[in-house]
């Protein structure tokens, strides 16, 4: 007899994001609700701030959008979880996706109604800050509210199994997707050095990242004196932004290098810009699995970066490109180097990449396996009659 699927067109999906700033987990977010929204009825919740502006075309595919005052996203109130629960109440979903573990969401969807609820935690190592009433919260969301939790590697999925008591079974490892129709377009690399004032005979190390310290930028920036002593006609490209920029540009003038770094800010254009770099430079200090490497090997841009958290499942060392130490700028510049003074392998390292990122970190990947773990637990609890 033929098991009928407990997802449908009249399924009501609720994606919830609390972060103020759109970045490359944000995007995530974006691409699965596109993908979803072709197949079902889905919902937004997200602060009301200039930063999330992106989302609002969603609106325009069918998504309904529901932006919210910034200040109930913020912190563990009571007040804070009885308005998101309101607001939950009105939409009355089938399911909610949280994008990252928002303790007052995660509570506020159990107060008035008994969804589904599913966590995608995007990087366990963070420390998000709490206080110890916060940290007892948020066990308790996982513990009574029994969230399951989405993880976009498996060494993330040990490290939430470890610090947040997350229960294995309660857990599945689902890694990011790139959506490579943005990478089969062609760019002028001319142009964007143009556009930034590159000399055209200029390699261009690259980074795509926010500006936070978890990223290693100084890491970079010490690296890239060392690159510069010993290769030239180098310029390092910084795309993104966030509270430390200011700092990483005092830095990189006091180190003399303010004609050979770019800081372009936020882009909408990230594809076009990672065509034009040689080399991509990842130093982060821990990560996720990230999304940015993703994008890099899928525009054929070899990588050199640190084998923290989810990147070593993307970057295979010796392969598609090198991994170092973090927080060693030697380690890091040599790699860079060799990256310059070998050019030819460095682009087979690239198509390498290229094609791990097709065969195993598509987009199309990601929404089927997130797709088959909504099917799993909506059947469960249509069996089941209980909470799930």
């Amino acid at each position: 007899m033929e098991v009928k699927s407990a997802l449908s067109s009249s399924t009501r999906l609720l994606y919830f994001q609390q972060n103020l700033a759109f970045g490359l987990t944000e995007q995530y977010l974006y691409d699965l609700i596109r993908w979803t929204n072709q197949k079902y009825r889905v919902h937004l919740v997200f602060p009301d701030a200039p930063e999330l502006e992106s989302f609002q075309q969603l609106k325009d595919e069918g998504v309904c959008l529901y932006s919210l005052p910034s200040d109930m996203f913020a912190g563990n109130s009571v007040r804070a979880i009885l308005a998101l629960s309101r607001v939950f109440q009105r939409i009355d979903p089938d399911l909610i996706h949280y994008n990252d573990p928002v303790v007052s969401g995660i509570l506020a969807g159990r107060v008035r109604i008994h969804p589904t609820l599913v966590v995608t935690h995007h990087t366990p190592e963070l420390d998000r800050g709490y206080n110890w009433r916060g940290r007892l919260l948020e066990r308790l969301a996982f513990a009574r509210c029994e969230p399951h939790v989405i993880f976009t590697s498996e060494n993330d999925r040990r490290t939430g199994i470890e610090k947040d008591g997350i229960r294995a079974e309660q857990s599945a490892v689902i890694p990011y997707g790139v959506d490579l129709e943005a990478f089969e377009e062609s760019f002028d690399k001319t142009e964007i050095c143009q556009e930034f004032n590159i000399p055209l005979e200029h390699r261009i190390v690259g980074n795509v990242a926010r500006l936070v310290e978890q990223k290693g930028h100084d890491y970079l920036i010490a690296a890239a004196e060392i690159v510069l002593s010993n290769f030239k006609e180098v310029t390092f490209v910084v795309v993104g932004d966030g509270h430390i920029r200011e700092n990483l540009a005092s830095k990189v003038a006091h180190a003399g290098l303010s004609g050979r770094f770019v800081f372009t800010g936020q882009r909408s254009d990230v594809p076009r810009l990672l065509s034009a770099f040689d080399v991509f430079v990842m130093p982060s200090l821990f990560e996720g699995l990230c999304m940015a490497v993703l994008e890099a090997l899928a525009a054929g841009v070899p990588v050199v970066a640190t084998p923290v958290g989810g990147i070593p499942s993307s970057v295979v060392d010796g392969e598609a490109g090198t991994l170092v130490p973090p927080r060693d700028a030697r380690a890091l510049a040599e790699a860079i180097l060799w990256m310059l003074d070998h050019p030819e392998e460095a682009g087979h390292m690239g198509m390498r990449g290229r094609q791990r990122v097709e065969e195993q970190f598509t987009v199309q990947a990601m929404v089927v396996g997130t797709e088959a773990v909504y099917e799993r637990l909506l059947y469960r609890r249509n069996s089941q009659g209980g909470l799930v």
